[in-house]
């Protein structure tokens, strides 16, 4: 999705970064090494997911594999 997002503003010539990141533009470096130091792995996978959980109004719906 993020990809697409990025082809449609280069396609509308809008100034952007050469690389996203979901993590600088959403996340808190604070907060991001409060959950490290929490126990939250520090791949950006479980990262992104933590800013989402974070940023919802909802509570998430959560499947333990």
């Amino acid at each position: 999705m993020a990809e697409e997002w990025v082809q449609k503003v280069k396609e509308l010539e809008i100034p952007l970064s050469s690389k996203f990141s979901f993590i600088n533009v959403c996340g808190d470096p604070v907060t991001i090494r409060a959950w490290n130091i929490d126990g939250l792995p520090s791949s950006t996978f479980s990262i992104e997911n933590a800013i989402i959980l974070n940023k919802t109004r909802r509570w998430p719906l959560c499947i333990d594999p």
